[in-house]
């Protein structure tokens, strides 16, 4: 009797950090604009009681919010800068006072059209972007199951790349907000 050889289903989880000490919603000067992301940059997160059962490995970036995030809901973690959000250039607008999030959003509008070059390029993040989805398909060579922690833009230039390869998007819960998953599944992994 013949048996057949059914494919193990894959599955990369990717989680947008908790929500960090330093908020987008801080009133600050487009001058102060820098100052807020390098703090941003260095902010841990707003300590909760995560909803997940932990998982055993976590692959996380090198900032503290990823790191910390990743302590929340895993066991172990695996950091590496390859998982860091793509760079924000640090404009220093015009003495107006506004949300950080609203500097914040125009910074990244520039950098989109590479208008502000004095930090990766959106080229750049999206070649790191394919690096990414490299090595977790090479951690998937020794577990069936990745998860890891990055951050919101980052993560959505992953998931384009993991679309791009086949990989279904299963799951989206929370969207981009902190804290939100999105689970990829494949039953044909490295597909491209």
């Amino acid at each position: 009797m013949c048996s057949l050889l059914v494919p193990e289903e894959m599955e990369i989880i990717i989680y947008r950090h908790a929500e960090p000490i330093v908020s987008g919603n801080e009133i600050i000067s487009g001058h102060d604009f820098p100052l807020w992301v390098l703090r941003y940059n260095d902010s841990g997160i707003i300590k909760i009681e995560p909803q997940v059962k932990k998982e055993k490995i976590v692959l996380t970036s090198n900032l503290k919010r990823s790191i910390e995030t990743g302590k929340l809901i895993g066991e172990k973690i695996i950091q590496n800068s390859i998982f860091c959000e793509a760079e924000v250039p640090l404009i220093k607008f015009p003495a107006i006072k506004m949300r950080a999030k609203f500097w914040l959003a125009l910074s990244r509008f520039l950098w989109l059209f590479e208008l502000k070059k004095n930090c990766e390029l959106f080229k750049k993040a999206k070649q790191r972007a394919i690096q990414i989805v490299e090595k977790i398909e090479s951690h998937l060579l020794e577990s069936q199951r990745v998860v890891i922690v990055g951050h919101g833009f980052i993560n959505r230039l992953i998931k384009k790349e993991l679309i791009h390869r086949k990989w279904s998007l299963s799951q989206i819960d929370g969207g981009n907000s902190f804290l939100g998953k999105m689970t990829f599944q494949t039953e044909h992994p490295f597909a491209h």
